[in-house]
């Protein structure tokens, strides 16, 4: 490109930290109307050679879930062309970049990614971490995360791959319990619908406070806060059940049946209407595969518990 900092907008996009200078620089690039078209025609170019659809897909997914009107405002048209070129440069999401170039002007505000029923998606934090959200669920963290902590917060179900920084721990604050570690796998859980917090360890060591209590867990061991007594548990967990919405498979293991509409409510956004009565001691123990149709559940829990069903729109009945 000529005339265009090439080095500059790669540094910027593959989730590099720049200097003040090299910021001022960026903004004089964008700001300049006349750079546009070699930016597109760079872009375009990079793009051809990229195996772009699985990560064009998570970018957009980001850039509609990003928060931050101001933010918005200013990167639009940048998103769009950066998302193109993402395969190529094997960077860790836009939302790296984004951090680093927002740290710099509003480091008040925070970054929120969410995703909405029926929806899933993965991002890698600006230090490496990765990070899998399930459906109806929201992390967020400061836009200077990384710098001087890596504190998140959650509401919903996330699976942790940590990286190790012994000088900055990975919080994250799910809540009733904040579940601390410096390099490990984990998972939570934690709906506001629900009557408990679950912070299940897969690999390393989590320290899980709760209000003044604390708990180390050792791999293969779950913490359970149940918010209606107050009470903590520690026991062994079944992890291809855990995490079985990560491996795109909905699994029950002895589930109340209020839980399992939960969460077919959740997995295909729908709402299903029935007698909580009738099913209260009813429990599954079934996996199914994320392709399947929710028809094709329900007809097979239909013969499981012996029930009728109607489907309207996004509004299911079932009686028995």
């Amino acid at each position: 490109m000529n005339n265009i900092p090439e080095n500059l907008i790669r540094k910027f996009i593959s989730g590099q930290r720049l200097s003040n200078d090299e910021f001022i620089l960026l903004e004089e690039l964008l700001d300049n109307s006349h750079n546009h078209r070699k930016i597109d025609f760079w872009l375009e170019q990079n793009w051809q050679l990229s195996k772009h659809e699985t990560v064009s897909t998570q970018f957009e997914q980001i850039r509609e879930k990003i928060r931050i009107s101001s933010l918005k405002l200013r990167m639009n048209q940048l998103f769009i062309g950066l998302s193109k070129i993402a395969a190529l440069l094997f960077i860790p999401l836009l939302i790296a970049a984004l951090y680093l170039y927002s740290h710099h002007t509003i480091s008040s505000e925070l970054l929120t990614l969410t995703t909405q029923k029926g929806e899933q998606t993965s991002v890698i934090l600006p230090d490496g971490s990765k990070v899998w959200l399930n459906v109806d669920t929201k992390l967020s963290y400061p836009v200077n995360y990384g710098v001087n902590s890596r504190n998140l917060k959650l509401e919903g179900e996330a699976y942790f791959e940590v990286e190790r920084n012994k000088e900055l721990p990975f919080e994250v604050t799910s809540g009733n319990i904040i579940t601390k570690a410096l390099g490990t796998r984990f998972v939570i859980s934690a709906y506001p619908e629900s009557s408990e917090i679950k912070s299940s360890l897969v690999k390393g060591s989590v320290d899980i406070k709760c209000g003044t209590i604390h708990k180390i867990l050792k791999p293969g061991q779950q913490l359970v806060f149940n918010k209606n007594k107050t009470a903590i548990t520690v026991k062994p967990f079944e992890e291809s059940f855990e995490l079985g919405w990560k491996n795109n498979q909905l699994v029950f293991l002895g589930t109340p049946f209020e839980k399992v509409v939960q969460e077919l409510e959740k997995w295909y956004d729908v709402k299903i209407k029935y007698n909580p009565t009738t099913f209260k001691t009813e429990t599954l123990t079934v996996r199914f595969e994320k392709y399947e149709t929710l028809e094709r559940v329900l007809k097979v829990l239909a013969k499981v518990y012996g029930f009728e069903y109607t489907i309207k729109n996004k509004n299911i009945e079932i009686k028995k």
